[in-house]
């Protein structure tokens, strides 16, 4: 499907997007000067007046051409400012050459040209374009003395020339000074999403482990089972608690034992699918979820992961040292409450304990 804006580049559609308000300023001029026209304040035909908007017709289609194929991207301005502004202002240019008693009326008008260099332009640009501008006018003023010099009174356009420049060259700054509060706004905005993210990340993971905190844990089974008493569907969890912690925080230190957990999981988390999770329960005792997964599928996991650990090499510790857990697993039944189904696998668990640890143990019995 075709569409006017680019759906997967929100850059580009936001440059195209812009560039149809500037294009839309064109119907304002070509009703202005269709007025002129039909009070006779201008000197051209209604065939000139069509020719020329059609040739800026093509000029703005060829511009949506090289936004549309991207070939915008290839400049160092992707938005094509100055290029729209100087064919605007140069259209402007010459409807104000064209009109004869009202050129400081249309004057205003070529204000809005201005405009569009608010959200690109910096002060140098701004006054490279009044430069240009005013330039531009100064031309008029010498091609109207040559060739329509009863069109043309000295004094009132050299003071409009001088008006026009001062207010282009004010315009200017102001346009520099709001360029500046947008950017700050902007870059506020970003250190603030970023601090919300943070945040975010802060309220559902362990700060140690970076699992799931134990809130957040909840939050995952209530999810898991009002999609499972919804639909029917099936999952299970594992609670696993590390073997002999305690003597390695004794021996070693609490730091040590840290790196220990923050290893541990990191090594974990590769074993486990991206639609499951893993939570830290409390202490050394971590949650893994399985979605759409039966007792069978958890224990071949839980067997997995406990021959990884057991395996495991520590950086920091000697290649002797290792680490094993004690796995107690149970799948959810259709009703049953949260804390029912973590309490049976808390005795799963602990009858993993009780047989010499290191051990999985299924119950499934309500």
């Amino acid at each position: 499907m075709i569409t006017i804006t680019p759906g997967n580049d929100r850059h580009q559609a936001l440059r195209i997007r812009r560039f149809f308000i500037g294009a839309a300023s064109y119907a304002m001029w070509f009703i202005l000067i269709l007025y002129c026209h039909h009070l006779e304040f201008i000197r051209l035909s209604f065939g000139w007046i069509l020719f020329a908007f059609g040739i800026i017709i093509g000029i703005n289609a060829f511009l949506y051409l090289i936004f549309r194929t991207g070939l915008n991207k290839k400049f160092t301005d992707p938005s094509l400012t100055f290029t729209q502004m100087v064919i605007a202002a140069l259209t402007a240019m010459m409807g104000i050459y064209y009109t004869d008693n009202i050129r400081g009326i249309m004057l205003v008008a070529y204000i809005v040209t201005i405009l569009f260099g608010v959200f690109r332009f910096n002060i140098i640009q701004y006054f490279i374009f009044t430069i240009f501008s005013v330039t531009c006018y100064g031309t008029v003023i010498i091609l109207l003395l040559n060739n329509h010099p009863d069109t043309i009174t000295l004094q009132v356009e050299i003071l409009q020339l001088v008006v026009f420049a001062t207010v282009l060259t004010w315009f200017s700054m102001v346009g520099s000074y709001m360029r500046k509060i947008r950017e700050k706004l902007s870059a506020t905005n970003y250190r603030l999403n970023n601090a919300l993210n943070t945040i975010r990340e802060l309220a559902i993971h362990d700060d140690l482990t970076r699992a799931y905190n134990r809130r957040q844990m909840y939050e995952e089974l209530k999810k898991e089972k009002a999609k499972a008493d919804r639909s029917g569907g099936i999952f299970s969890i594992a609670l696993f608690d590390l073997d002999h912690f305690k003597k390695i925080n004794d021996t070693y230190g609490h730091l040590k034992g840290d790196d220990v957990l923050k290893y541990l999981i990191h090594s974990i988390s590769h074993e486990i699918r991206e639609i499951d999770s893993i939570s830290r329960y409390g202490g050394e005792e971590f949650v893994i979820i399985m979605n759409g997964t039966d007792a069978k599928g958890a224990e071949e996991c839980a067997f997995r992961i406990k021959s990884r650990i057991e395996n495991l090499k520590f950086p920091g510790f000697a290649d002797s040292f290792r680490i094993t857990i004690s796995t107690g697993i149970t799948t959810y039944h259709p009703v049953e409450s949260i804390d029912e189904l973590i309490a049976r696998s808390d005795s799963a668990m602990y009858k993993a304990k009780s047989m010499g640890r290191n051990q999985v143990v299924i119950e499934n019995h309500v």
